[in-house]
C-alpha cells in the first residue's frame, strides 16, 4: 500500500490557484480569491486549515459608513476632544464608535502608564517601554481608521468600553 503525503504541502502555481474556486458553506455562492466573507449572505468563509482572524471586524461595518467617517476616526486616535466633536457630528456611524473605542483603550493605557511610573526604577522601565508601545498603538490606529480597516490593536483592543454594534 503507498502512502502519500498530505495534500497542503504541495505548491500551486498561480495559474493553477486561479482554478481552485471557495463557495460558501451556507448558500453555495462562489466566493472571490482574497474575500473572507460570502458576497451573498455574509457567511464567514475560510481556506482549508485556515485560521479566522477574529482581530478583524471590518466586514461587519458599512463601507459607506467607513469611507465616510475615516478621517474622523483616524483624527480620534490624536486627542480626546476630537472624540467628542467626532460624536457630534456623526453620532450613529457604527464604524466612528468602533474608532473611538479603540481609541479610548490607547487613552487608558498611556493613563496605566502615567501610574506605572510612579514605581522607581521598574515602574520607570516599565513606563517607557508602555509609552512606546501606546505610540505604536496609536499609529496603528490611525493608519487602520484612514484605510476603512477595523482591526482590533494588539493586547488592548479586544476590550469594549464603546459599544459599536
Amino acid at each position: 500500500m503507498q502512502v502519500f503525503p498530505p495534500c497542503d504541502n504541495i505548491k500551486l502555481s498561480k495559474k493553477e490557484k486561479e482554478i481552485i474556486t471557495m463557495f460558501c458553506p451556507k448558500c453555495g455562492t462562489q466566493v472571490p480569491e482574497n474575500d473572507h466573507y460570502c458576497p451573498t449572505c455574509g457567511e464567514p468563509v475560510f481556506e482549508k486549515n485556515s485560521v479566522p482572524d477574529e482581530s478583524d471586524r471590518t466586514a461587519m461595518f458599512d463601507p459607506e459608513d467607513a469611507g465616510r467617517t475615516n478621517i474622523l476616526s483616524a483624527l480620534c486616535y490624536v486627542s480626546f476632544f476630537m472624540i467628542i466633536i467626532a460624536l457630534l457630528l456623526e453620532p450613529n456611524s457604527k464604524f466612528l464608535r468602533y474608532h473611538i473605542n479603540q481609541s479610548l483603550l490607547v487613552s487608558i493605557f498611556g493613563i496605566v502608564i502615567g501610574v506605572v511610573a510612579i514605581v522607581p526604577f521598574i515602574g520607570w522601565l516599565a513606563s517607557v517601554v508602555g509609552a512606546v508601545m501606546a505610540v505604536v498603538f496609536t499609529v496603528m490606529g490611525v493608519v487602520r481608521a484612514y484605510k476603512c480597516e477595523a482591526k482590533d490593536l494588539p493586547i488592548i483592543g479586544k476590550y469594549t468600553i464603546v459599544h459599536y454594534d
